[in-house]
């Protein structure tokens, strides 16, 4: 019994985590188009998207059902209850202090914008930041040199 709790709640997890951004890349559709990668579904994306959804959402209820019947304290499904209260310990961090510290990727991915690197192209972001900070030491350095 234990391990089937185990693994629902891995599975839900796992489900889930895959979920969030797949939502809220179907609702916020046009904020994302900046940030896809090299593999776009075009118009396909938001049917798709909510397919995922939908399945992501019905394996969720099918893995938080009892597997043995009757249902007793002894064999009722302790899943919903050990990912809810998982989940509102992620979300009570994040609306206590996460939200004040995290910037996640998308910081990143408006950064490189803003420096004009391919986003799709890995280590570009990193590489042009050394390029510029070399830039930068070199500039202050030619600056220190002709005031010696």
């Amino acid at each position: 019994m234990a391990f089937a709790a185990a693994t629902s709640i891995a599975t839900i997890g796992l489900y889930i985590s895959y979920a969030i951004p797949i939502f809220l890349g179907a609702i916020y559709h046009k904020d994302f188009k900046a940030m896809k990668g090299p593999f776009d579904l075009k118009g396909l994306s938001i049917p798709i998207a909510g397919v995922s959804c939908l399945w992501i959402s019905f394996i969720t209820i099918i893995f938080c059902l009892p597997t043995l019947n009757p249902v007793s304290r002894e064999t009722l499904n302790y899943t919903p209850v050990a990912v809810g209260i998982l989940g509102a310990g992620a979300i009570g961090s994040w609306v206590l202090w996460a939200h004040h510290w995290f910037t996640g990727p998308a910081a990143e991915v408006a950064e490189a914008i803003r420096l004009g690197v391919d986003i799709t192209e890995p280590g570009a972001l990193e590489q042009r930041e050394k390029a510029e900070e070399a830039r930068a030491v070199a500039e202050s350095t030619a600056k220190e040199i002709p005031g010696q």
